[in-house]
């Protein structure tokens, strides 16, 4: 590539980066954070742990989501095919009863086929998905598509259903770029905004890997972002907050060694984020799940080492994320029932109105594997 051809590239990526956020300084100010309904401070004194694997007829499965419906069941989402980026990559539901103990078969809610008719492009893969509401009401799943390249090449879609998850409406691409609209994922819990926005934690992998908050108003158009991070070494955040000003974000570690879990904090309800420190976690370059339980601690989900992820810990702060104490481990050498391989990632963390505590993660890329447990038996640990 000739000096002058070089310039001229990088000249226009710099335009193309520059404009994803000339849109966020026209946009009206956000409202806050809208903290969860309120938990149950505690189901039960007696410690009480399952875990069970979720039903699934695809041979490599990855990623969950999850969301609690109105009857108090829960609904997972999660991504399998043949294998991650595989043409056969669908995303699939299932529902947990709380009563029963047990998940309803699997079925598909979106594949590249349905995704590319009703998108109206070219669709290649599909990826992470992410479920929350809206202040309607409404089952907001997310997820990403890739039309030209590789995750790098990635956009978001949204789909919403209004009667908890049985049908769903058709995809709506979210535009969070005026020029290619590429290179934006998802992977954090949507956020309820004060003034009726949803805020979207979303990150890139394309000249850099970084992270940001969407703002995306009652019909899923981006209206507002601010950065979390710069570099080439953040991404995935998961944003908790704890008051309406005030909240926490941890980021998955793509740089150099050593590797630790990433902290960044608001006290601005997401309008602006501190640098980017690393905390005394382990990270492998792999994802974290994080909540803030009700009356009690930060509650971390996270790969107990810098290299590899076949250790899962849970980890808890009674301030705010400026210290920890391990609590428990739910997956590691000495478990009895270790997949075929040592991979447990990319967990999915959330408290349910009964105050229960549900984590939800990639079992061995094989299977997603549900853990639910209490207050007692979390904090019973070491």
């Amino acid at each position: 590539m000739s000096g002058r051809l070089k310039w001229v590239s990088l000249g226009a990526i710099a335009l193309v980066f520059a404009g994803l956020y000339l849109r966020a300084l026209d946009a009206p100010r956000p409202g806050g954070f809208v903290p969860p309904p309120a938990a149950a401070r505690a189901g039960s004194s007696k410690p009480f742990y399952e875990a069970q694997l979720l039903p699934s007829s695809t041979q490599s499965v990855h990623s969950a989501t999850a969301v609690e419906l109105a009857d108090g069941r829960l609904r997972a989402f999660w991504y399998g095919g043949t294998r991650e980026g595989a043409p056969d990559v669908a995303v699939y539901t299932s529902v947990y009863s709380p009563k029963d103990g047990t998940w309803s078969a699997e079925r598909a809610v979106m594949t590249r086929e349905l995704a590319q008719r009703q998108l109206h492009r070219s669709i290649r893969k599909l990826g992470n998905p992410v479920a929350g509401r809206d202040r309607g009401g409404r089952l907001c799943l997310f997820f990403v598509s890739v039309s030209v390249g590789g995750w790098a090449g990635s956009a978001i879609n949204l789909t919403t259903s209004e009667d908890e998850g049985e049908t769903w409406s058709p995809p709506r691409r979210l535009v969070s770029s005026p020029f290619f609209n590429i290179s934006t994922l998802v992977k954090g819990a949507p956020l309820l905004l004060s003034d009726g926005t949803i805020g979207l934690p979303a990150y890139h992998e394309f000249v850099g890997k970084f992270g940001e908050l969407l703002r995306l108003d009652a019909d899923g158009r981006v209206v507002g972002k601010t950065r979390m991070s710069w570099g080439d070494s953040s991404l995935q955040p998961v944003i908790v907050p704890r008051s309406e000003s005030d909240a926490v974000a941890f980021m998955r570690y793509a740089g150099d060694p050593p590797g630790r879990v990433l902290v960044t904090r608001s006290s601005d309800a997401g309008e602006h984020w501190s640098t980017p420190e690393k905390t005394a976690l382990p990270n492998p370059n792999a994802a974290v799940g994080g909540v803030l339980l009700a009356g009690g601690p930060l509650l971390l989900a996270f790969n107990n080492a810098e290299a590899n992820r076949e250790s899962l810990d849970l980890a808890l702060s009674a301030d705010f994320g400026a210290s920890w104490r391990m609590a428990r481990s739910l997956e590691n050498e000495s478990q009895p029932q270790r997949a075929p391989v040592a991979e447990y990632s990319y967990p999915w963390v959330m408290q349910d109105r009964a105050g229960n505590v549900h984590v939800l993660y990639t079992w061995g890329r094989s299977r997603i594997k549900h853990a639910v447990f209490n207050r007692a038996w979390l904090e019973g640990g070491r």
